[in-house]
């Protein structure tokens, strides 16, 4: 039987390591973790599914509708401006920001308790007892991260109303800046969360100690960040799939007839089975991402703070036992 061997955050890794260990650390901790994400953060995302399934279905319906009888145009009118249509969007939108706030903070806390026990051996109470004291940050943190990237949106927005008025070729070139911007913004900020929880500080104080400790390590932060994007996006396809299959076979099969028919009840329990395990799935694997920029966090406070190898002198006196990499590689 293999030996539990606790990974050591404080350490500084290169970028393969960082990858390695985020692995890793999944690998250790796949059922507590799952567990508890599913059990905190699994009936808000279970319900918001729920609604949107449902509500991608009639909307489905509608659209095929208007599209084989024109005439139903009124129909479609009544049907975005009645109560029902955004009943649904709000609950659903609701729901899905709830358990979007509950699985950030279950993933976050529970790396944060892994750090402190040394072991993988977390119950869900404990995880749920942390994200109950933390839930109300993390949605405020998410709020007011929100707020600054429509502010910096509006304010990277100027320059290109500008430019539009000299030249139409120089837009081009102006909305090139304004994403390049906003991308600097979005991966510079993305330790905030992690440090909120774990540094308990305020947010504009966590916002800037992110941007301090990505600051010359920007391109490392992005790669990693998108890497594991990209491996979440992929694997969360999977579960949503059938249900693009589905719907291009039965809008096929609407074109092909002169006459409109309603989605059977099949396709429309297939919409709803398939963004059920498509939201729980996607909860699930960004713990991915989420795991690694805590690696990345712990990294960037090791390279530029050495906390590890101060710990380390504080608790043995000597500094003979550090071999920490000083230098990322990438």
């Amino acid at each position: 039987m293999k030996v539990f061997t606790p990974i050591e955050f404080h350490k500084a890794r290169d970028f393969s390591k960082k990858i390695n260990d985020t692995f890793e650390f999944l690998r250790q901790n796949f059922v507590p973790l799952t567990k508890s994400v599913l059990f905190i953060a699994g009936p808000p995302v279970l319900m918001g599914s729920l609604m949107m399934g449902s509500f991608v279905g009639d909307f489905l319906n509608l659209s095929q509708d208007s599209y084989t009888n024109p005439g139903s145009s009124e129909m479609a009118e009544k049907y975005f401006l009645s109560i029902n249509f955004w009943l649904q969007i709000i609950l659903a939108m609701t729901f899905l920001i709830v358990s979007g706030v509950a699985s950030i903070s279950s993933i976050n806390n529970y790396i944060i308790l892994y750090g402190e026990k040394k072991s993988n051996q977390i119950e869900v109470g404990e995880v749920w007892t942390r994200v109950k004291e933390t839930f109300w940050m993390y949605l405020g943190t998410m709020f007011f991260f929100g707020l600054l990237l429509m502010g910096a949106y509006i304010i990277m927005l100027v320059p290109i109303v500008i430019l539009s008025s000299i030249s139409p070729i120089l837009v081009f070139f102006g909305v090139m800046g304004l994403i390049i911007g906003l991308f600097y913004l979005l991966f510079g900020a993305s330790l905030t969360f992690f440090i909120r929880g774990y540094e308990k500080i305020g947010f504009i104080d966590a916002l800037r100690r992110s941007f301090y400790l990505v600051r010359g390590k920007w391109w490392s932060t992005f790669g990693l960040i998108f890497i594991l994007g990209m491996i979440v996006s992929m694997m969360s396809y999977l579960f949503i799939m059938p249900w693009y299959i589905a719907t291009i076979v039965s809008s096929l099969h609407s074109v092909s007839t002169d006459t409109f028919q309603e989605p059977s009840f099949n396709w429309r329990l297939l919409t709803i089975i398939s963004f059920t395990l498509y939201y729980l799935a996607q909860m699930v694997l960004y713990s991915i991402p989420n795991v690694g920029i805590a690696l990345q966090y712990f990294n960037l406070v090791e390279l530029k703070e050495a906390k590890g190898l101060m710990d380390e002198i504080q608790t043995l006196g000597n500094t003979s036992d550090y071999t920490s990499q000083r230098e990322e590689d990438y």
